[in-house]
């Protein structure tokens, strides 16, 4: 393997891991406005549950629980 190719294979890898990170990006200023409590603010606790589920507390006292 020649040192050319080797720049290649690297610009190559450097592209994919720009391309995920402004996808990712992209996703996270499409879903910022996404909470899990209906008055809209962020939890106020969480607990890890049984069998890989999280439950959260909200603010007006209901729980919510993801998987």
């Amino acid at each position: 393997m020649n040192v050319h190719s080797k720049k290649q294979v690297l610009l190559v890898i450097g592209a994919i891991c720009f391309a995920v990170f402004v996808f990712g990006m992209a996703a996270a200023w499409h879903n910022r406005h996404h909470t899990l409590c209906p008055d809209r603010k962020p939890p106020k606790a969480q607990q890890s549950g049984l069998l890989g589920q999280t439950v959260y507390l909200c603010h007006d006292g209901k729980t919510v629980t993801t998987s």
